[in-house]
């Protein structure tokens, strides 16, 4: 019987940790999404992980970070989490307050 330490790398297992706490933190604090990545590999070899930016690259496509991270880009200088992305409208501030306040009065106006 093998042991799931056995099989996935420890350096992959703190920093799956990590991932999580992050997650969680970000959330908490409603911090913005993406972390750089120079921010995340201090993190990292706080904890001992020795991690580069290509290796991160590397554990980021393979489980089990691939669960909790985006695909590194080359260059892009942040780490993305999984379900962080947000939607893009396509409308200004402006315009999606427009469009509930005439929802909103038309709902009235059907109430009365």
């Amino acid at each position: 019987m093998m042991l799931i330490r056995e099989v996935v790398d420890p350096n992959a297992q703190q920093l799956s940790a990590l991932c999580l706490w992050l997650q969680g933190r970000m959330k908490d604090q409603s911090a913005a999404k993406p972390l750089s990545q120079a921010a995340f590999i201090q993190m990292a070899n706080s904890l001992g992980v020795d991690v580069t930016e290509q290796s991160l690259a590397d554990m980021a496509s393979q489980e089990p970070l691939s669960n909790f991270l985006e695909p590194v880009e080359p260059g892009s200088g942040v780490i993305r989490f999984k379900g962080d992305t947000e939607a893009q409208t396509g409308m200004s501030v402006d315009q999606a307050q427009a469009v509930v306040n005439s929802n909103a009065k038309a709902a009235m106006r059907r109430r009365q």
